[in-house]
């Protein structure tokens, strides 16, 4: 991977900059640009494209500094402190912008459904159909089809249960299901 160039900007000089500072600024720069460059990139979603932006926002901070003092006295600290800064009001700025894009949950928007007194009636004449058509079953195909779909157990658990086969309990599903598809099927 080719490593790019530290940034260098051409503004109009800034009020009271010096040459030399902005000399000492863009070596400085220059210096720790790389290293800078993993730090940020390690700590943003966006990785190394979004490093640079911030290595850019970082370069043009350091030219528009009044008092060089600090950045002299201990310059990689300034720097990754500075950078950093830059990384932190990016994160938040994203995290708004993530937050933006929810939906609040509200309650009428998502109110439970209640059943009308019509669906309630719908539902007891159908049960009391199905009821109907179980006890038209023999009693024996009607155990093995109760514990097989409403006590959801096994094929060999009702075999054991009942102390018949699992070949019975198969035949005694199919002629159970037959039936009441038979006698349900305006039902379903």
């Amino acid at each position: 991977m080719r490593s790019r160039a530290p940034l260098r900007l051409v503004p109009s000089p800034v009020a009271g900059e010096r040459s030399e500072d902005r000399g000492f600024i863009e070596t400085l720069y220059g210096e720790y640009h790389s290293e800078l460059g993993r730090y940020v990139a390690r700590m943003l979603p966006g990785g190394r494209q979004e490093a640079e932006v911030i290595l850019q926002e970082t370069y043009i901070k350091l030219l528009r500094l009044q008092d060089l003092r600090p950045l002299q006295e201990n310059p990689r600290a300034y720097l990754f402190t500075v950078a950093t800064n830059l990384v932190r009001d990016s994160l938040r700025s994203h995290l708004r912008r993530k937050t933006d894009q929810h939906d609040s949950f509200d309650e009428h928007d998502h109110a439970s459904v209640t059943v009308s007194p019509q669906g309630s009636a719908e539902w007891q004449q159908s049960l009391q159909q199905l009821k109907q058509a179980l006890l038209k079953l023999k009693p024996v195909t009607r155990k093995v089809f109760l514990l097989s779909r409403f006590e959801e157990m096994t094929y060999p658990e009702v075999a054991a249960a009942l102390s018949i086969s699992t070949r019975s309990v198969e035949r005694h599903m199919s002629t159970a299901l037959k039936h009441l598809q038979q006698e349900l099927n305006e039902l379903l």
